[in-house]
């Protein structure tokens, strides 16, 4: 910005007011050189980010449900549906939620998993390649300039996924005694019938273990269950 300006006011002042001087021509054509070049390279780093690199750097957080009674990952649909910003937690005790980017820049997705339920978030930032580059640019004040934002949220079988609407479908559904008395007639249902099959494949299960299989079932269940309410 600085060499725009300088080269602008020397090609003014050798071109139109100090006209007398013998070299005039000589330092107008410098200083228009200058500036055609500034201003050009200017441009490239205002549209290619000319003097920058990319740095990736990746967060792996757990997830917490937003819901204390089950596994709840929400989210909301914007405009024709197909873009979804996700409402989730990291800790339980969290008491605000956060929220994925609603910007052209990020990007969300969704990937099932056996293990624990975690997203993955990595962030690609814009940073000055050298000092050579900061003493150019660093004026404008665009290092560590956010490039792309990616979320990948990794859920088990025991989590349910909906959207607004259905969480709160879902909660006035679980007001309901009746609603509440079915929901638990099918998953002590379909729980009895996973810890039979899996004593019939596996007769020696300790007691932790089939303490754990029921656990595992009984979220798994509960998860379909709410799949199948807020339809």
């Amino acid at each position: 910005i600085l060499l725009v300006i300088l080269s602008a006011l020397s090609f003014y002042l050798f071109g139109a007011v100090w006209v007398e001087k013998a070299s005039h021509l000589l330092w107008a054509g410098l200083s228009l050189i200058i500036l055609v070049a500034s201003v050009t390279v200017f441009a490239l780093h205002d549209i290619n980010h000319l003097g920058m690199k990319t740095v990736t750097t990746t967060q792996t957080v757990s997830l917490a449900s937003v819901n204390p009674q089950a596994n709840l990952l929400v989210y909301k649909q914007l405009g024709t549906g197909n873009e979804k910003v996700y409402v989730y937690k990291t800790d339980i005790h969290q008491k605000k939620t956060k929220h994925t980017w609603v910007d052209s820049k990020a990007t969300t997705k969704l990937t099932q998993t056996t293990g624990d339920a975690k997203v993955v978030i990595k962030t690609q930032k814009y940073v000055y390649a050298n000092g050579f580059a900061k003493a150019m640019f660093g004026i404008l004040g665009d290092n560590n300039e956010t490039k792309h934002r990616s979320y990948d949220f990794q859920v088990n079988p025991t989590w349910a996924v909906i959207n607004t609407h259905q969480a709160a479908q879902l909660t006035k559904q679980l007001k309901q005694p009746a609603a509440q008395a079915q929901m638990k007639t099918v998953i002590a249902s379909q729980v009895k019938q996973r810890m039979a099959q899996a004593l019939q494949q596996n007769p020696h299960l300790t007691p932790a273990q089939q303490g754990a299989l029921q656990l595992q079932f009984t979220n798994e269940a509960k998860a379909q269950a709410i799949q199948q309410l807020v339809k």
